[in-house]
């Protein structure tokens, strides 16, 4: 199994420590960075996509809920918090798992296999569900052309569709529910399946003859894995 790619964002050093040695005792993780500055996560984010963050909620500068709901893309997480009045609402953005401080190295095992099974389902599902036209509609991820983001709704352009798919969901709840091997974010208001971008350039993408923008934020991103 490949590792998970994960960060961790903690204005407390010691958590850090606890959670670099749980970390190395486990094979199914690679701990690529901590951060006890949010903004510094933030920039390291933007050009290099993780599939898991281990989040504090209570920070002096920032409350990791807010800033998790900031992100231009929204990977797997995981809080780490020493407030348990926040687990409804850690729930409510999908979180894989809610780790009440102090917590035992098996809990934290248990919630990292947790995010491993989420995401191994994820890249395994060749098809996604969405609500079209007060509907249920199963599109598979093949047919995917690329996804254009209009406010809270998503345009969803197939193979097999002659227009596109409307479904009220912001661009990044979409991405979210896309695997991120196979699927990523150009733009604030595009998301392009890999395989399908025929050229790329340091300002658009073509898919299907179609000249996607890149946007400044996700260039260095788009051009390291595309090129």
């Amino acid at each position: 199994m490949i590792p998970l790619h994960v960060i961790s964002i903690d204005d407390e050093p010691i958590a850090h420590e606890i959670l670099a040695h749980y970390s190395d005792k486990l094979k199914g993780i690679n701990l690529k960075g901590q951060f006890t500055n949010p903004e510094q996560a933030w920039e390291y984010l933007i050009t290099h996509p993780v599939d898991l963050i281990l989040l504090d909620i209570e920070m002096a500068d920032v409350n990791g809920l807010s800033f998790y709901r900031s992100l231009p893309q929204l990977p797997m997480v995981i809080f780490t918090t020493a407030h348990p009045q926040y687990a409804v609402e850690g729930f409510n953005v999908a979180a894989i798992d809610y780790l009440l401080k102090p917590f035992s190295e098996e809990r934290f095992e248990q919630a990292i296999l947790k995010a491993a099974m989420h995401r191994q389902v994820k890249e395994m599902s060749p098809s996604l569900t969405i609500r079209v036209d007060y509907q249920t509609k199963t599109v598979r991820l093949s047919d995917i052309l690329y996804i254009e983001g209009l406010n809270n709704y998503v345009k969803i352009y197939t193979i097999t569709a002659k227009y596109p798919l409307l479904s009220m969901m912001s661009l990044k709840e979409m991405m979210s529910r896309l695997p991120a091997n196979q699927f990523m974010r150009i733009h604030r208001s595009y998301i392009v399946p890999r395989h399908k971008v025929s050229y790329v350039t340091s300002r658009y993408a073509t898919v299907a003859g179609n000249k996607l923008p890149v946007g400044d934020t996700y260039r260095s991103n788009v051009l390291t894995i595309l090129q």
